[in-house]
C-alpha cells in the first residue's frame, strides 16, 4: 500500500513539477535568449542605418556645391572627406566612418591611415572574409547593406572583435561610405542574462523542492488519518447495526423488491421473525388499497399507512421511504413509526391542517389565534397580519394586547359576547388600528375552539377590504380593458403602413402632383442615390404654393420637408403617434432593416385603431375624486398591473400606466389646491422630475416635483413667491396623503428653492451646465428629466428651449456627465459572477434601482446632446434610432436592458405590495429562473460596453478617467 502511494505521489506531484522546470529551461535557452539577441542586433542595425544616412547627406551637400559651381570637384571631394573624417559617435567618441570606392580602394580611414589610397582587393579579416570586395558587390547590386566581420577594437590594433557595419553607395562620386559597431557588448549582455536566469532557475528549483517536501510530509499524514478513518468507519458500522437492532422505530431494507434486512422493533410489532419477514413479499405487509407506489419514489417521502400483523390485525404507522444505494445496488429504506397511541397528536395535526387550508384559500389575509383567558394576547399569527397592521417586527407584535389592535375598544366586548353565544362571528366589518395610529377597514371572522372544561381559544381571519375589491373581479375586468387598449396601441406600424411612392430628387412639382393624383396618395418621397432626401404632402403643396408660376417650372425639392422623420417597421403605434405629435407631422416614413423606405404611415389611417389610455384612466380617477379617496386608487394599481406583468409585457408600458394614473391624480390635486387657495396671479407650471418626469414610476417612487411661474413686474415678487410656495406646500401635502410619499431629498415644490420664477430656473440650469462639476450630478439627475404635469405649456417650452440652447457646444458638461455614468458599475466580479449585498433582513440581494441607473443615464446624455426632448428611456432610444444618431442594434440592446431590469423591479414590488409588504428595490437573483439569471449576467456584461460609446462620443476616446 505504501509503495503504491509513493508511486502515485511521484506521478501526480513530483513529475509535473520536474516537467515544468524543464519546460522553463528550454524556453529560456531556445526562445528568450535568442529573441533577446535578435532584438539587440536589430537595434544596432537601425542605429547604423540612420547614422550612415546622416553622413551620406554630407557627401550630397558637397556634391550639390560642386554642381552649382561653388567649388571644384576636387575641392568638394576633399572637403567632404575631411568633414566625414572627424565625425565620431558612441562610447568614448571612438566610433567613426570610412570611405572606399567601387574598385575597391580606401579613400579615407580615420584610424588605419596606412590603408588610405591603397587597393583593398586582398584585405581580409582574421577569418579570411574580404570585407571591402563584399562591400563593393553589395553597393553595386543593392546600393546599401550590412556586413558582419572581425576588426580591431576602436584604436586598439591588438584586440580583434566581431563588428557589424552598414555601407551605402554615393553614386555621383562612386564612393562607398560605411560605419560599424562592435558586437562584443551583445555577447556580454547575453552572458549576463544567462547567468541571472541560471540563478533564478536554481532558486525556483529550491523552492519547488521545499514545497514538494512539505506536500509529501502532509500527504503521509493524510494517508495515516485516512487509514485511521477506515478503521473507525468499520467500528461505526458495527455500532450502527447494534443501534438499529435496539431502535424504537421499525426499519426494513428492501433490495430487488425483497426484504433484505429488518430490525427487532418491526419484527416484534408485526410478530414475525427475521427469517419469516425475509420470505414475505413487501406488498403483503400493507393493508389492501394502501400499498405505496415504490417505483415513483425518487426522494424521501413520508405518509401514513396500515400494516398487517401475523394474526391479520392492522396497526397505524407513519412510513418514511428513502432511496439508498447498498453494495452498488439500488434499494429502499423503510422506517416505520407506530402512531396508534398518539391520536391526540393526530387531532392537533388535523387542526393545523385546517389552518393551513385557510391560508391557501385566502391569499393575503391575516390569520391569528388568541386564548379567551388571561390578558387576551395573540398566541399565534401569520406575517400577513403583521403587515396589515403596519408592524415590521413580529417579536414586538406578540406583546401587544388584543384590545390595542381594535380601533374601538367597545367592539371587543361585543365580539366576545357573540362568540360565546354562537361560537362563531362571520364577516364583521371592523376598524383595526395600525402601528402609525391610522385605521384600516377590515372584515373579521372568529371561530371558537375547545370544549367546556378545557382551555378555550379563538381562531380569527382578517380580510382587508382592498382584497375584497380585488376578489370581486372589477379590477380584473378593468385590467383586461386597459390591457386591450395598450396592447392594440403597441401593434407594429408595419401592419398599418401604406404604399411608398417616390420621385427623383430633381423632379418638378408638376410630376409629384401627377403621381399623387394617379395613385390617390397623400404624400411622395424624393429620392437621391437610393436615399430619401425629403417628403412632400398635399398639405405642403397647398400651404407653400405661391403665385401663378406654372407647376412645371417649380422644383419639387423646394416644397419638401427635410430631414425625413422615420421609424422602423417594428415600432409600436403609440410610439409612432407620439413621434408625429412631437414632430408636428401627419406622415411618418417607415424604414426597413436595410434603412430604405418600405412604407408610409398616415395619422388619419389610425382612426379607430389607436386609443389614448389617458381617457380611460381619467374616468377611473374621476370615480374616486369626489370622495378624495386617491389612496384607494394607488392601492389598486398593483392589482391592475399584475395580470399584464404575468404576461411579460414591456416594462416601459407598465411604467407608463403607473405614471398616467399618478398624472391624473396629480392634476385633480392641483385643481383642488387652486380651488382652496384661489386663482393663481400669473401663469405657472407644476412639473415632475426624476422617474415620474421620465414616465417611469414604480411602487416605491416618491415625490419629485417643482413649480415655475411667470416673471411679472406689475406684481411684487414677494407676493408671487408667497402664493406659489403655499400652493406647492398644499399640493405636496395632498400628494403625500394620497399615498405618494414626500421626497427624502426635499426635491419638491414645497421647498422654496424649487418654487421660483422662470428667470431663476433659467439661472439654475445655466449654472449646472456652464459650471458643471461632480457636486451638480444630483441636481442634473433630478431636474434634466423634467415633464409638465399641469399648467401653461408655452411657459414650460420657454424653459425647455433655454435648457437645450445652453447645452449646445458644452463639451465639458457632457464630459463630466459621461464620467459619472462610467463610475456606475454593474454588480459583477472579475469571474463574471453576480455580487450580492446584505441589507437588514435581506441576504443575497442586488439593488435593482442602482443597476438601472447607467441605462437611464446613457439614454439621457445622448438625448440631451442631440436635442431630443423625449422623456422616457425607451422613447429616447427609439428617437436616437429613428433619427440614425445611433446604430439600431445598440438602441435595441439598451431598450432590452431597460425592459428586463425594470420588469424584475416591478415584479418584485408587485408581489411585495400584494402580500401587504413594503415595496423596495432589493431583488434576490437566486429567486429568478436559471434563464433569468443567465440573462441578468448578460445584461450586466453589455452595460459595461456603454463605456466605449461614452468615451468615443464625449471623452475624446479616453476611458475610465
Amino acid at each position: 500500500m505504501k509503495k503504491l502511494f509513493t508511486a502515485r505521489f511521484f506521478q501526480k506531484i513530483i513529475l509535473p513539477a520536474l516537467l515544468a522546470i524543464l519546460l522553463f529551461i528550454l524556453s529560456v535557452f531556445f526562445i528568450i535568449i535568442p529573441a533577446f539577441e535578435r532584438n539587440a542586433l536589430e537595434q544596432k542595425r537601425l542605429m547604423l542605418h540612420e547614422l550612415t544616412n546622416t553622413a551620406w547627406s554630407i557627401l550630397e551637400k558637397h556634391h550639390n556645391d560642386e554642381s552649382k559651381g561653388l567649388v571644384t570637384a576636387e575641392a568638394a571631394r576633399q572637403n567632404a572627406m575631411e568633414e566625414i573624417k572627424v565625425l565620431r559617435y558612441g562610447s568614448g567618441k571612438k566610433d567613426y566612418f570610412w570611405i572606399t570606392d567601387l574598385t575597391p580602394r580606401m579613400v579615407m580611414h580615420p584610424y588605419v591611415h596606412e590603408l588610405t589610397g591603397k587597393s583593398l582587393h586582398d584585405y581580409a579579416d582574421p577569418d579570411g572574409k574580404k570585407i571591402f570586395i563584399l562591400a563593393a558587390e553589395i553597393a553595386r547590386k543593392s546600393g546599401e547593406g550590412y556586413i558582419i566581420y572581425k576588426w580591431q577594437f576602436m584604436d586598439d590594433s591588438t584586440r580583434i572583435v566581431p563588428k557589424l557595419s552598414f555601407i551605402k553607395k554615393f553614386e555621383p562620386w562612386g564612393w562607398i561610405i560605411g560605419t560599424g559597431v562592435y558586437l562584443n557588448d551583445v555577447q556580454q549582455e547575453i552572458s549576463l542574462l544567462t547567468r541571472k536566469l541560471i540563478f533564478v532557475l536554481l532558486g525556483i528549483t529550491g523552492i519547488l523542492s521545499l514545497i514538494i517536501s512539505f506536500i509529501a510530509f502532509q500527504s503521509l499524514k493524510i494517508e495515516g488519518r485516512r487509514q485511521d478513518a477506515e478503521r473507525r468507519l468499520h467500528e461505526s458500522k458495527e455500532k450502527y447495526k447494534s443501534l438499529l437492532g435496539s431502535s424504537t422505530e421499525g426499519i426494513v431494507l428492501l433490495l430487488n423488491t425483497r426484504i433484505s434486512y429488518s430490525n427487532l422493533f418491526i419484527q416484534n410489532l408485526l410478530d414475525y421473525s427475521g427469517k419469516e419477514l425475509s420470505e414475505l413479499s413487501v406488498n403483503e405487509l400493507f393493508a389492501g388499497g394502501m400499498v405505496p407506489d415504490f417505483g415513483a419514489s425518487t426522494g424521501e417521502s413520508r405518509f401514513e399507512t396500515k400494516l398487517i400483523r401475523k394474526d391479520r390485525t392492522t396497526t397505524d404507522v407513519v412510513l418514511t421511504i428513502l432511496p439508498v444505494q447498498f453494495s452498488d445496488k439500488q434499494g429502499l429504506l423503510f422506517t416505520f413509526r407506530d402512531i396508534s397511541e398518539h391520536r391526540s397528536v393526530i387531532t392537533r395535526l388535523e387542526d393545523l391542517k385546517t389552518l393551513i387550508g385557510l391560508i391557501s384559500d385566502h391569499s393575503g389575509i391575516g390569520l391569528f389565534r388568541f386564548a379567551l383567558s388571561g390578558k387576551s394576547r395573540l398566541m399565534e399569527f401569520n406575517s400577513n397580519l403583521v403587515s396589515i397592521l403596519g408592524y415590521s417586527d413580529e417579536t414586538g407584535f406578540k406583546e401587544i394586547p388584543l384590545i390595542r389592535i381594535l380601533a374601538n375598544r367597545s367592539d371587543l366586548k361585543g365580539l366576545l359576547k357573540e362568540l360565546k353565544e354562537n361560537r362563531i362571528v362571520t364577516a364583521r366589518k371592523i376598524l383595526l388600528k395600525r402601528k402609525d395610529g391610522s385605521e384600516i377597514e377590515t372584515r373579521l371572522s372568529l371561530f371558537l375552539s375547545g370544549n367546556n372544561g378545557e382551555s378555550l381559544y379563538c381562531d380569527g381571519i382578517v380580510e382587508p377590504l382592498v382584497a375584497e375589491a380585488v376578489a370581486t373581479g372589477e379590477i380584473s375586468r378593468f385590467s383586461n380593458v386597459l390591457a386591450s387598449v395598450v396592447s392594440r396601441n403597441n401593434l407594429p406600424v408595419r401592419d398599418f403602413m401604406g404604399q411608398v411612392l417616390t420621385c427623383p430628387g430633381d423632379a418638378s412639382l408638376a410630376t409629384v402632383v401627377e403621381v399623387m393624383q394617379q395613385n390617390n396618395a397623400g404624400c411622395v418621397l424624393l429620392m437621391l442615390n437610393r436615399q430619401c432626401i425629403g417628403i412632400i404632402t398635399r398639405h405642403d403643396i397647398v400651404d407653400r404654393l405661391a403665385g401663378l408660376t406654372p407647376l412645371s417650372d417649380l422644383p419639387a425639392a423646394g416644397f419638401m420637408t427635410a430631414p425625413v422623420v422615420s421609424v422602423t417597421e417594428s415600432t409600436g403605434i403609440s410610439d409612432a403617434v407620439a413621434l408625429m405629435v412631437y414632430s408636428r407631422i401627419s406622415h411618418l416614413v417607415i424604414s426597413s432593416e436595410t434603412g430604405e423606405p418600405s412604407g408610409v404611415l398616415e395619422k388619419n389611417s389610425l382612426f379607430g385603431v389607436y386609443s389614448d389610455p389617458a381617457g380611460l384612466l381619467g374616468k377611473t380617477v374621476e370615480l374616486f375624486a369626489g370622495k378624495g379617496d386617491f389612496i384607494r386608487i394607488r392601492e389598486l394599481i398593483p392589482f391592475v398591473i399584475k395580470p399584464m406583468l404575468d404576461e411579460s409585457w414591456n416594462a416601459d408600458l407598465l411604467n407608463r400606466i403607473i405614471s398616467d394614473f399618478n398624472d391624473e391624480i396629480t392634476s385633480r390635486i392641483v385643481q383642488q389646491s387652486i380651488a382652496t387657495l384661489g386663482k393663481p396671479p400669473v401663469p405657472f407650471v407644476f412639473f415632475s422630475t426624476g422617474s415620474e418626469g421620465r414616465h417611469e414610476s414604480v411602487f416605491n417612487s416618491d415625490q419629485d416635483n417643482a413649480i415655475i411661474y411667470l416673471d411679472e413686474p406689475l406684481v411684487p415678487a414677494e407676493e408671487l413667491h408667497s402664493y406659489f410656495l403655499s400652493l406647492g406646500k398644499e399640493i405636496c401635502a395632498r400628494l403625500d396623503a394620497s399615498g405618494l410619499p414626500l421626497c427624502k431629498g426635499n426635491f419638491m415644490a414645497s421647498n422654496p428653492r424649487w418654487c421660483q420664477p422662470l428667470s431663476v430656473w433659467k439661472e439654475y440650469f445655466s449654472d449646472w451646465i456652464v459650471n458643471s462639476e461632480p457636486a451638480s450630478i444630483l441636481n442634473i439627475s433630478a431636474f434634466f428629466d423634467l415633464r409638465m404635469t399641469y399648467g401653461d405649456q408655452a411657459l414650460f417650452n420657454k424653459l425647455e428651449d433655454h435648457i437645450f440652447n445652453e447645452l449646445k457646444g458644452r463639451s465639458a458638461f457632457f464630459y463630466m456627465l459621461a464620467q459619472s455614468i462610467i463610475a456606475f458599475r454593474p454588480p459583477l466580479n472579475v469571474f463574471r459572477s453576480i455580487v450580492t449585498e446584505t441589507s437588514g433582513k435581506n441576504a443575497e440581494v442586488i439593488d435593482i434601482k442602482n443597476c438601472l441607473s447607467p441605462v437611464i443615464m446613457f439614454a439621457r446624455i445622448f438625448s440631451l446632446y442631440h436635442n431630443i426632448r423625449h422623456k422616457g428611456t425607451v422613447e429616447r432610444m427609439n428617437a436616437l434610432s429613428s433619427l440614425k444618431l445611433m446604430d439600431a442594434q445598440t438602441c435595441e440592446e439598451v431598450i432590452f436592458h431597460y425592459n428586463f431590469l425594470m420588469q424584475q423591479r416591478l415584479r418584485h414590488q408587485v408581489y411585495q405590495v400584494a402580500g401587504r409588504g413594503v415595496a423596495d428595490n432589493w431583488v434576490e437573483p437566486k429567486k429568478m429562473s436559471e434563464i433569468g439569471q443567465m440573462i441578468l449576467k448578460k445584461v450586466f456584461l453589455q452595460i459595461n460596453s456603454y463605456d466605449d460609446h461614452l468615451s468615443v462620443s464625449f471623452m475624446g476616446g479616453q476611458k475610465g478617467m
